[in-house]
């Protein structure tokens, strides 16, 4: 039975926990609590997890603290919420790493600074499981690209996250933040969905688990989970961050990207990613300049719930009152009827095929499902219908390849027709996502909202492809005017 893709995305949105999270059989690697240096008080570790890239810093060459301290305080706060499932394993060298770190103003912002990373990423040295039971003590030839840079940087990888298993395309039917191999990560703000497939990423920066995680994006993955645990999540634009060594759903679509708690860290991890030497001082522009449009169209309020009407209109009113032009935006329908769902399956099958090809274990989709059946009950318990469609599909490369194509035409084509009046596009959370995902163009959320329930909403601004530093700029000035939270 296939789907499609719109419907898909939207049951992605929003979707809650069922009503008893499904148990399975838990590997815990997280460890045992590692002793502090008697100088760390309660109210040092409270400044630890609540700083910023750049106090920390000061604090390591005030000799204040320790970048061992630092590992240490984040490692211990990840075994301390171990039940918020947000962290499946944990560097247990870490501070032996932090150790040989001294500071220096040359260093890299993330030099010494713990980074916990979604466990679809490749690390030698960790587990890469994608969420899923069977790839528990696969450990990969060699690391990600990305983890390559940041450990040149002299990032320390501190652990892995949870994630929903497979990047949230196992099943239809599964929970958002569910793997096989973590248990159902958390939403710390209540019982709320927690958003995916970058749940456990989101969920750490909330908790004060690591000062910025790395995520992954091919529909949502990012800018969902960001959105509701109140953190900033950047999708970068398609290609700036290489997909090499991380777990594919689709390379049409598939990104990593950064997750923090205020926008310049999200800029440090995502610089320290890619070979980005741009910065954000480059761009001087206040929002008085930029043009802003929110997207009010028909369609993408078929998917919106109570209250986003409310919301919506709060942010382009605390916009007006900043003296900030701002104007209705209507998107082309024919954008929002794409339907990527053909070209998820293909490329995940094959994607999947050729990721794991030269690994000491070859594996493929088929392989999965039929070790996932062997014990459904904890292997698979919302089922694999997504892997069962992917590796029975009969598509072929250059069918796939034309889809691509007219899809980034598509909305390429509604996208620059709204640019052509505005700099800055406005939505909530994730609703946009078929446009971004298809045109491979920027888009970050920033926190600030929330529902009366106390559920939190992210704003989400979409700008033209490879301005991702100046759309960071943007949001530094939206978080510098911090929005009023309802």
């Amino acid at each position: 039975m296939s789907f499609n893709s719109t419907d898909y995305l939207h049951d992605q949105i929003n979707k809650q926990y069922h009503q008893q999270p499904k148990l399975t059989r838990l590997v815990s690697m997280l460890g045992e609590f590692l002793p502090l240096e008697s100088n760390i008080t309660d109210d040092v570790i409270k400044q630890i997890i609540t700083s910023d890239i750049d106090t920390l810093q000061t604090l390591v060459k005030q000799q204040r603290v320790s970048y061992a301290d630092i590992a240490t305080v984040f490692y211990n706060r990840a075994i301390l919420h171990k039940d918020y499932h947000a962290v499946m394993s944990l560097n247990h060298a870490v501070v032996e790493e932090a150790k040989q770190c001294e500071y220096s103003d040359d260093h890299d912002p993330l030099y010494g600074i713990p980074v916990l990373i979604k466990d679809n990423v490749s690390t030698t040295d960790l587990p890469t499981t994608a969420g899923a039971v069977r790839l528990k003590d696969f450990y990969p030839n060699q690391d990600a690209e990305i983890i390559q840079s940041l450990k040149n940087k002299g990032a320390l990888i501190l652990g892995k996250t949870n994630l929903s298993e497979w990047a949230n395309f196992m099943t239809t039917d599964s929970a958002n933040g569910f793997s096989a191999r973590g248990g159902q990560t958390m939403n710390p703000f209540g019982d709320y969905d927690v958003g995916g497939s970058s749940s456990g990423s989101a969920v750490a920066v909330t908790l004060g688990l690591s000062t910025v995680a790395v995520g992954t994006e091919t529909a949502g993955s990012v800018i969902y989970p960001a959105s509701q645990n109140g953190v900033v999540g950047l999708k970068p634009t398609l290609g700036t961050v290489s997909q090499a060594g991380i777990i594919p759903i689709a390379e049409a679509h598939d990104t990593a990207g950064p997750m923090a708690r205020n926008v310049k860290d999200c800029f440090y991890l995502f610089q320290a990613m890619t070979t980005i030497t741009e910065t954000l001082d480059h761009h001087t522009r206040a929002l008085t300049d930029y043009q802003f449009g929110f997207i009010n169209d028909a369609k993408i309020k078929e998917a919106y719930r109570d209250e986003d009407d409310t919301l919506l209109a709060h942010v382009q009113d605390d916009l007006i009152q900043r003296d900030v032009a701002v104007q209705d935006i209507a998107i082309d329908p024919s954008a929002y009827r794409i339907d990527i769902t053909d070209v998820l399956e293909y490329q995940f099958n094959e994607g999947v095929r050729n990721f794991f090809k030269d690994e000491k274990e070859p594996l493929t989709l088929r392989d999965i499902y039929q070790f996932n059946q062997t014990d459904a009950a904890n292997y698979a318990p919302y089922g694999q219908d997504l892997i069962k469609q992917a590796m029975e599909t009969k598509l072929t490369k250059e069918t796939v390849d034309q889809m691509v194509s007219t899809h980034q035409k598509i909305a390429i084509k509604a996208l620059d027709q709204a640019f052509q009046t505005v700099d800055v596009l406005v939505t909530l959370s994730n609703y946009a996502t078929t446009l971004y995902a298809a045109s491979g163009y920027p888009a970050l959320t920033i926190p600030g909202l929330k529902r009366k329930s106390g559920e939190p909403v992210g704003v989400t601004f979409i700008m033209k492809a490879n301005q991702d530093v100046e759309l960071l700029h943007v949001g530094q000035q939206i978080e510098k005017n911090r929005l009023r939270i309802k």
